[in-house]
């Protein structure tokens, strides 16, 4: 019987696996959708989804649970660190979805030692657009487009071109509120619109070892250390909400999504990327959403 640890590498990914009481799950996604259902500007309900454990005590939380923790472990060591959180949501009867992709092609860092856990705040369906994974695919490289299309929850909106065989054989992660996935950070994987009646709600973690590093032309190099030591120091300690104020954490947090705008709009700019420093300002990112949200015609 093959352990966790080869499995993973095998497959490229473990599902279904209990990380939080179905009770917890469920609390925690209605705490979320009526914190998101409040929220007055569409700058705000887009950017509170990246390094979401900035801003939520239950996300900080949940990079550091156990039963998560112990599954990681056997995959990637002691030496663990969370270098990003992500809430992915899609509304009742949305037309968000995810292009099919692989984190690998745009984290550039050692695809062995990085993976995603996601975990179902909701029950996760064929109906309300699940994860889907294309097992084995981790195992090769896929060239990628990056396509415009703002009902796309990726920023980029990189995309891979699979085979009808390919096609046939994606896996759908179905979990029930609690339940987690576990993937390698090279495995083709996306998921499609939200037809239900109901919000569905993944919240991911992106766990590396401390001896990797990030492309900081193209991302913010900050992490969270959740278990063992760090003797490499390439990542830089970010705040954390269990020894330091909402409030200097959410300013971090803007600090952090400001820069990101800013490289992002470089790349679509191209030639006019001399006018990126205004993504700085909120309003901007703000008018910025809200013409995305109406070409695409889309709930956010």
């Amino acid at each position: 019987m093959k352990n966790i640890k080869d499995t993973f590498f095998d497959r490229g990914f473990i599902s279904p696996i209990k990380a939080l009481d179905t009770s917890t799950a469920n609390e925690i996604k209605n705490e979320y959708i009526n914190f998101y259902e409040n929220i007055s500007t569409v700058r705000e309900k887009i950017e509170h989804k990246s390094k979401s454990h900035l801003l939520f005590k239950w996300a900080n939380e949940i990079l550091f649970e156990e039963n998560i923790l112990r599954v990681v472990k056997e995959v990637l060591g002691q030496n663990v660190v969370a270098w990003n959180s992500l809430i992915f949501m899609k509304p009742p009867k949305s037309k968000k979805y995810v292009s099919f992709h692989q984190d690998q092609n745009y984290w550039k860092i050692k695809m062995d030692k990085g993976l995603t856990v996601q975990i179902a705040l909701s029950s996760s369906t064929k109906e309300n657009g699940c994860l889907q994974i294309l097992p084995g695919s981790h195992k090769q490289d896929y060239s990628h487009l990056d396509k415009k299309d703002t009902n796309n929850l990726l920023a980029r909106g990189q995309e891979v071109q699979l085979t009808e065989n390919e096609k046939n054989n994606l896996q759908k992660i179905i979990l029930n509120p609690g339940e987690f996935c576990i993937f390698h950070g090279n495995i083709v994987h996306g998921s499609n619109i939200n037809i239900s009646d109901d919000y569905r709600v993944l919240f991911s973690i992106r766990y590396l070892t401390p001896d990797n590093k990030i492309d900081e032309k193209l991302y913010y190099n900050y992490a969270t250390k959740v278990c063992g030591v760090d003797e490499f120091k390439y990542f830089k300690e970010e705040p954390n909400l269990d020894k330091d104020s909402p409030k200097l954490c959410s300013n971090f947090h803007n600090q952090l999504i400001s820069k990101q705008a800013e490289t992002y709009s470089k790349l679509y700019l191209k030639k006019f990327s001399f006018l990126s420093f205004l993504t700085k300002l909120k309003f901007v990112r703000n008018l910025i959403y809200l013409f995305r949200e109406y070409k695409g015609q889309a709930k956010i």
